[in-house]
C-alpha cells in the first residue's frame, strides 16, 4: 500500500514529540523528503538521562557566551509527591560568560513527556538572582493565583523554561550590576541566551524546534517580555507582559524620589494615617462609577485633594491628620517625576502613582515604603518580615552598582531629576535596561501577538506607565494596525500581585494561545477576584481606554457592568 510522503511525514512528526517512549527518526522537523529508518526506540527516561553532562557549543546561542552545561537532568514521576503536571524532564544548568569574572546565567528548563509542540518562558522580578518556579503559574493574570479549574503551563505539555537573569542572590542585591557583562544579561540578554539554549534542548529531546515561543512575565518579568518582542522578535510568537516595569531605570528614580520625601523629617506616614487617606478617597470617589462596591473602576474621575486631611497648622497632631511633610510625601507619589535629561527613547516623565485614587500602600500583605523611617532603610533581603522598603533598595542598589559604581553614594541626596556628573551614564544604562522602544514592527509583521496589562492600583509600577506606552505605540501604527497585534487592560483595583481591592485572574495563555494558533482575537473577557474576601466576583476585562461601568443588577456579577469610555 501507497501512503502520501505528507502523510508519512505528519504521523513520524507525532512519533517525535508525543508519548513517554520515542522513536528517533532522521529529518524530524520535517527539513527533507527523505525518510530514514527509525533507530531503535528509547523512553522517556533514557532520553531524559542523557541530557545528563550534555553541553551546548556557544555556536547554538545567538549572543556571546562561553556555550552552556547541564548539570543535572532528571526525570519527574507523574506520581512524584507535589507534581501535579505530569511526568517531566526537570534540566538545570549553567550559560557561561564570555568574562569569566561575570556570574553564570543559571536556567531550568522541563522538557514534558507528552509536549504540544510549545514553550512558556516565565520571566523574573526584581533584581532577579532566583529561577522562577517553571512548574507553577506565570504572571498570566494579575495574581500568582489562577482562576479556578487552570493548569499550570508544563501541565498543558509546554516545554518551560526560566532564568535567575545572570547572577545568583535577591531581588534586591545589586552588587552584581558593577560587572559590565553581567548588567548586560540582566538587562535583557539573558532572554535571548535561555531561550536558545532552550531550543537546543528541545530539539535534543523531540527532534524539533518549538513550532510557538510564548514570554509570560509580571513587572521586571514584564519589561523581560517587552524586551523579547522588542528585541528578540525572531524568537517569541506570543508575549503576555502583566504590570511591566518598562521605564525599569526611571522608575527606580522615581521610588527614589519618593523615598526622599517618606524619610524626609516628619514625612514618614503610618499605616493609621494611610487607612485615613484611603477611607477618604474612597469616600469622595468610589460610586463616581456608577457603582459602590469598593473599587475605582475610573480613577480619571477621581480628583482628592489630600490638603482636606491637613493637621491643625500642618503640624503632626496624631492619626487622624496628616502634617505638611506627610502631605509633601503624597504629593510626590501622586505627581510624576520630570528629568533634564532623556532616558531611553526620549522619555523625560516618569508617571505618577495612583495614590490618590485608591492605590493602598500601607496595606496587612506589603509595605513598599516601609514599616517605619526607621526600617526603611534595612535591605529587604536580610530585613524581618514586612519590614525595609522596596522604594529605598531597589534605587539605591541600581544608583550605586549600575550608574555610578561607588557603593558610597548617598540615596538622600541624589538628584533624580538632573544627575550632574552621571547623566551621560545613567542614559547609557537606561538604554541598557528600559523596554520602551516602539518599534514593534518585525514582531507584528512575524504574527507576534502582545498581552498588555495593568492593574490600576498598582503599588509599585504605575500604570500610567503602561497607559503612556500603549500612547506611542499607538501614535506609531494607529488603532486598526496596532489592535492587530496588541491588546491593552487595566483592572480596577488590581495591584502588584496582591495587597489590592481585586485580585485578577483569568487563564490568558488560553487566551494568548488560541489568538496566535487559531486567529481568534480576545473579546468578551472576563476576570475574577480571587481576593479572599471578595473571592469570585466578576468584572468584564475591558480593552482600554474602555472601563467596566455599572448598569444594573448584582454589583459581583460581570453581566452588570459595560465596558464604557
Amino acid at each position: 500500500m501507497k501512503f502520501k510522503l505528507s502523510v508519512v511525514r505528519a504521523r513520524l512528526r507525532l512519533v517525535c514529540v508525543a508519548g513517554s517512549a520515542l522513536v528517533v527518526v532522521a529529518g524530524c522537523g520535517g527539513g527533507s523528503d527523505s525518510i530514514t529508518s527509525p533507530v531503535a526506540a528509547k523512553t522517556s527516561a533514557e532520553m531524559c538521562a542523557a541530557m545528563q553532562g550534555l553541553n551546548v557549543p556557544a555556536s547554538e546561542i545567538g549572543l556571546p557566551t562561553s556555550g552552556a552545561s547541564i548539570a543535572s537532568a532528571t526525570l519527574i514521576a507523574a506520581t512524584a509527591e507535589g507534581n501535579t503536571s505530569g511526568e517531566y524532564c526537570k534540566v538545570l544548568g549553567k550559560i557561561q560568560p564570555v568574562d569569566f569574572s561575570a556570574p553564570d546565567i543559571r536556567f531550568e528548563v522541563d522538557l514534558p513527556s507528552t509536549w504540544n509542540g510549545k514553550s512558556v518562558h516565565f520571566g523574573g522580578g526584581g533584581l532577579d538572582g532566583t529561577i522562577p518556579v517553571t512548574t507553577g503559574f506565570a504572571s498570566s493574570g494579575l495574581t500568582s493565583t489562577e482562576v479556578n479549574g487552570a493548569k499550570s503551563p508544563l501541565a498543558r505539555g509546554y516545554v518551560t523554561l526560566g532564568s535567575d537573569s545572570g547572577h545568583q542572590g535577591n531581588v534586591s542585591d545589586g552588587t552584581f550590576l558593577q560587572n559590565d557583562e553581567a548588567l548586560a544579561n540582566y538587562a535583557g540578554e539573558h532572554v535571548k541566551k535561555t531561550h536558545d539554549v532552550s531550543q537546543f534542548l528541545a530539539k535534543n529531546r523531540y527532534g524539533v524546534p518549538f513550532s510557538h515561543s510564548y514570554y509570560i512575565g509580571g513587572s521586571g518579568g514584564g519589561r523581560q517580555g517587552l524586551v523579547a518582542a522588542q528585541r528578540y522578535p525572531a524568537d517569541y510568537d506570543g508575549v503576555i507582559a502583566t504590570y511591566p516595569a518598562s521605564e525599569l531605570l526611571g522608575l527606580s528614580f522615581q521610588m527614589g524620589r519618593v523615598s526622599q520625601a517618606s524619610l524626609a523629617p516628619g514625612g514618614f506616614i503610618s499605616v493609621a494615617k494611610a487607612s485615613v487617606l484611603k477611607a477618604a478617597v474612597m469616600a469622595q470617589c468610589d460610586s463616581l462609577d456608577g457603582a459602590a462596591d469598593g473599587l475605582i473602576s475610573n480613577p480619571a474621575l477621581c480628583h482628592f485633594d489630600p490638603a482636606t486631611l491637613r493637621c491643625p497648622g500642618g503640624v503632626d497632631s496624631g492619626n487622624t491628620c496628616l502634617s505638611d511633610a506627610q502631605i509633601n510625601t503624597v504629593n510626590t507619589m501622586a505627581t510624576p517625576l520630570v528629568t533634564s535629561f532623556d532616558f531611553a527613547n526620549g522619555i523625560r516623565t516618569i508617571p505618577a502613582y495612583n495614590i490618590l485614587s485608591g492605590t493602598d500602600f500601607w496595606n496587612p500583605y506589603v509595605a513598599p515604603l516601609g514599616t517605619s523611617a526607621q526600617n526603611a532603610i534595612v535591605d529587604p533581603a536580610t530585613a524581618a518580615a514586612g519590614q525595609g522598603s522596596f522604594f529605598y533598595a531597589f534605587p539605591n542598589d541600581l544608583v550605586r552598582f549600575a550608574i555610578a559604581r561607588n557603593p558610597a553614594i548617598d540615596l538622600m541626596t541624589f538628584n533624580f531629576s538632573n544627575p550632574g556628573a552621571l547623566t551621560d551614564r545613567t542614559k547609557t544604562v537606561s538604554n541598557l535596561m528600559d523596554a520602551t522602544s516602539t518599534d514593534m514592527t518585525a514582531f507584528k509583521n512575524r504574527g507576534g501577538k502582545l498581552i498588555l496589562q495593568h492593574g490600576q492600583s498598582d503599588q509599585f509600577i504605575p500604570a500610567q506607565m503602561s497607559i503612556d506606552y500603549y500612547n506611542r505605540l499607538l501614535a506609531s501604527y494607529g488603532q486598526g494596525e496596532l489592535s492587530s497585534f496588541l491588546k491593552f487592560y487595566l483592572v480596577p483595583g488590581g495591584a502588584h500581585g496582591f495587597g489590592g481591592q481585586f485580585e485578577g485572574a483569568y487563564d490568558a495563555l488560553t487566551v494568548l494561545d488560541n489568538w496566535i494558533t487559531k486567529g481568534v482575537a480576545p473579546s468578551n473577557l472576563v476576570i475574577t477576584d480571587m481576593n479572599p474576601p471578595t473571592a469570585g466576583r466578576t468584572r468584564p476585562l475591558c480593552e482600554y481606554p474602555q472601563w467596566p461601568k455599572y448598569i444594573a443588577g448584582d454589583v459581583n456579577v460581570a453581566s452588570s457592568f459595560s465596558c464604557s469610555n
